[in-house]
């Protein structure tokens, strides 16, 4: 098994996106989720969106984050966790891009792109939960 480049590299990469995005939601909520959804909002407001859906979704964001880092991390459901990684990245996009916040929008495309890589080369990752478990497609 280690001496598969593929399952190596895809695992390794895994790890990288999963830590990344588990960093971003843990020291969120570690630093107070009021904290960075009342701050995130003030950027928000600039858009077309309303108040109440922007602040809800971001205070949503950090839980999400941790979700999608801890399943990520572990190589547990990491189908389905890409796919809600891709999704998530989706809706961020729009709020961002409803701003006009292109700089954002361009770090969110490189986010996308990596998860849309992470998804298509799925089948290597045996050196995982799921692939010590047998789980191919979950």
């Amino acid at each position: 098994m280690l001496r598969d480049h593929k399952a190596i590299a895809y695992a390794l990469m895994r790890l990288a996106l999963g830590i990344n995005i588990f960093g971003h939601g843990f020291f969120r909520i570690l630093s107070g989720v009021g904290a960075f959804a009342n701050g995130a909002v003030n950027g928000m407001d600039k858009g077309p969106l309303p108040h109440a859906l922007s602040l809800a979704f971001l205070y949503a964001t950090p839980f999400i984050e941790l979700i999608l880092g801890i399943l990520l991390t572990l190589g547990l459901f990491t189908r389905l966790a890409l796919i809600g990684g891709s999704l998530f990245m989706i809706a961020l996009t729009f709020g961002t891009t409803s701003t006009q916040n292109w700089n954002g929008a361009g770090t969110q495309l490189q986010y996308s792109l990596v998860f849309f890589v992470m998804l298509w080369l799925v089948e290597a990752n045996s050196l995982s939960v799921d692939g010590m478990m047998g789980r191919k497609n979950v």
